[in-house]
């Protein structure tokens, strides 16, 4: 680092810089322990980092001897000034790379300090913020070395010659300013990548790596514009400098032959180094922006086809850093959206869930035709008498699940649970059904689902009997009708139901069926309508009854 690197070895004094692994990039986390964990005693990404800035460094001297060599004045002012740079030199890198590993190593202390005390725990506010501008930073040091530089010599050369000539212009400014501006755009984008594999995600475990506070990380654009100076303009700048440098010798009457030959050599190993490096940096580049592109592309894919089990590795505070955590965002939305659903699908019917969400459900109710069943355990209330709570409610939700699972086998849903009884609808949504056809399957529906009941509390008794509990037993009421159907309920509080006389004809047919200690009493008018879609099994008849609240009998069919 300095006005003109005569010898690259030289280089090999610089160790204080970050720099890239090749291939840290397909990691999407580095644990503690592999970066430089509790122990370690030099974290292996500060370790990756100080060689690949020696890398950059060194392709910086190698390129400015290349130029300078070729570059410099022919006067004899200049060729002396040259000698004295060379004579100077070691010392000004000793002070430079003295003073930058001192800088390095004072801004990547605290880093250095979380991973050898394991990673463990959240970083620090400081130790985030030092981990997102650490390339920027680090690069800024190498390049502000380079640029002391082209005040140095020059002031040194007035120094001991006592005047500055312009023909020192390529060797004292515009050599080192080029070559340095490549470093320090090499060490960055190495670095940027470095800390992308190997700390980013173990500080930023949750990503949000955009949220930090005075973050210095550049933006996509502004790294594919340090990549295109990097690879295409410098080189050029380069190879025109050294095409004007022999065009200046071959009229200051240099022998052509030789300043050609010069000339081909110099832009033959200027081609070789860039040809080099750019395919480095792109390979670096690309990957930077694929491979996260990629996992989120793969994770949208995996969100599409229902799996909602996925996160999406954010290592950068870029605008795919960005577009990262908006996934990870999404992803969480759609969890939460998912518990919601699954949550309200249990408080209510998933099938009328469905409906409320699309909005298919008006403010004013919806008048349809429906089959209602009452379904209500006979003799419980004094058997919970009897019962520790705990057995109670275990009892209830067995029979509930049980009930309900066999409700939902049949088409229908459980419009509420009231205490020990079940509301249950049927036909209530079948739109697509011709006019009337809907009203008699749904009526067959519940008559099946009626009879399948008693089979199902059967079973049950069995598995009660077996555990020396005493057997539970039910009396069903149905009936079909036109019924109101919406939400119910205050402003801020309301639920779906349906309410209207056929409704409260069924409830009634249970009562009187538990009051008379039967299994199943169906009106007439359901009974018809599920014999018309075919409902196989005959019901008895029953007398004419008048139900609390009507003034009219109905007619009755028993099981």
């Amino acid at each position: 680092m300095g006005a003109s690197p005569s010898v690259p070895r030289e280089a090999g004094r610089r160790t204080s810089s970050p720099g890239v692994a090749p291939g840290a990039a397909t990691r999407v986390a580095a644990p503690a322990a592999s970066a430089g964990g509790r122990g370690s005693p030099v974290p292996v990404w500060l370790a990756l980092a100080a060689l690949i800035v020696f890398a950059a460094n060194l392709l910086a001297g190698v390129t400015t001897w290349v130029t300078v060599e070729m570059m410099h004045g022919v006067s004899a002012f200049a060729e002396e000034t040259r000698r004295f740079e060379l004579s100077v030199l070691p010392y000004w890198r000793s002070a430079a790379y003295t003073g930058g590993v001192a800088v390095a190593i004072a801004y990547l202390r605290p880093i250095v300090a979380f991973f050898k005390c394991g990673a463990a725990g959240p970083a620090s506010e400081l130790v985030q913020r030092r981990v997102t501008n650490a390339p920027a930073v680090l690069a800024f040091v190498g390049f502000a070395l380079w640029v002391v530089s082209i005040l140095v010599f020059p002031a040194l050369t007035v120094w001991r010659f006592g005047h500055w000539g312009p023909d020192l212009m390529s060797q004292q400014v515009l050599g080192p300013l080029v070559n340095g501006f490549l470093a320090a755009t090499v060490s960055y984008l190495l670095v940027d990548w470095l800390f992308r594999s190997m700390v980013t995600p173990t500080v930023f475990p949750e990503g949000r790596v955009a949220e930090v506070s005075g973050s210095l990380a550049p933006g996509v654009r502004m790294r594919l514009l340090l990549f295109l100076i990097a690879v295409a303009f410098i080189p050029l700048f380069m190879l025109l400098g050294l095409v004007r440098a022999a065009v200046v010798r071959i009229e200051t009457g240099r022998p052509a032959a030789e300043v050609v030959a010069s000339l081909a050599t110099a832009s033959t190993a200027t081609f070789g180094i860039f040809v080099a490096l750019g395919i480095v940096l792109t390979l670096v580049v690309a990957r930077s922006l694929t491979l996260p592109l990629g996992g989120m592309a793969a994770a949208l894919k995996r969100i599409e086809d229902g799996d909602l089990d996925v996160a999406v590795a954010v290592s950068s505070a870029d605008e795919v850093g960005v577009l990262a955590d908006g996934v990870n965002a999404m992803v969480e939305t759609l969890r939460d959206r998912e518990r919601i659903l699954q949550t309200f699908g249990r408080v209510v019917e998933p099938s009328v869930r469905d409906r409320l969400l699309a909005g298919d459900v008006g403010a004013t109710g919806e008048l349809r035709t429906a089959t209602i069943l009452f379904c209500d355990l006979r003799g419980f209330t004094a058997m919970a008498e009897h019962a520790a709570p705990a057995e109670v409610v275990a009892s209830l939700n067995e029979f509930f699940t049980a009930m309900t699972t066999w409700v939902r086998a049949c088409g229908g849903f459980v419009d509420k649970f009231i205490g020990d009884a079940l509301l249950v609808v049927f036909g209530l949504f079948a739109d697509d059904a011709p006019a009337g056809a809907c009203d008699e399957a749904g009526a067959a529906a519940a008559l099946r689902c009626a009879v399948g009941m008693h089979e199902r509390l059967a079973e049950l008794n069995a598995i009660r009997a077996r555990r020396a509990q005493p057997p539970l037993a039910i009396a069903i009421g149905m009936h079909s009708g036109d019924v109101l159907a919406g939400t119910i309920g205050a402003a801020d509080r309301h639920e779906y139901t349906v309410i209207g006389d056929a409704v409260n004809v069924a409830a009634r047919l249970q009562q009187l069926c538990k009051d008379e200690g039967r299994a199943l009493l169906v009106s007439e008018t359901a009974y018809i309508r599920a014999r018309a879609a075919g409902f196989p099994t005959t019901l008895a008849p029953h007398d004419l009854v008048v139900l609390r609240g009507r003034r009219e009998p109905i007619a009755v069919v028993q099981r």
